[in-house]
């Protein structure tokens, strides 16, 4: 387990950054935190370090983006407005989880029994001036 604290976007993104070298396609990222804490910005980084150069947002109402890098597919998939994990399985989102390609899961908290076995877990923690910012592999 890694933990970091962040008292800007700054580090945020330095600690994003030094995250994404030790990500690489067939991995999954599992994003865990309130409404604010960071987690979109956390992707938007990451997507930055993988040469994505169009704009990163959270796809909270389109459900799953899916980005061209440097190093193949990213899907960037949020599960805040699903309502049942059975939405998550009509959808396929078994397909996402392969050895090709990085999948980013933000609220993945919500629905932890789609995902795969193995997968890395940042929990993101906003406090009163940082964010606690915890990095796990399960």
């Amino acid at each position: 387990m890694s933990v970091y604290i962040s008292k800007t976007l700054k580090d945020t993104e330095k600690i994003a950054t030094e995250f994404a070298t030790r990500i690489k396609p067939g991995d999954t990222v599992a994003l865990i935190g309130d409404l604010g804490a960071g987690k979109t910005a956390f992707v938007q980084a990451l997507c930055k370090q993988f040469g994505i150069k169009e704009y990163v947002n959270s796809p909270t109402f389109t459900i799953i983006n899916e980005y061209k890098s440097n190093i193949g597919k990213i899907n960037h998939i949020d599960f805040y407005r699903i309502n049942h994990s059975d939405e998550l399985i009509e959808i396929g989102i078994d397909e996402y989880f392969n050895d090709t390609d990085i999948t980013l899961i933000e609220w993945a908290n919500l629905f932890a029994d789609v995902l795969p076995k193995s997968y890395f877990k940042i929990k993101i923690e906003l406090r009163d001036d940082d964010r606690r910012i915890e990095i796990t592999h399960d």
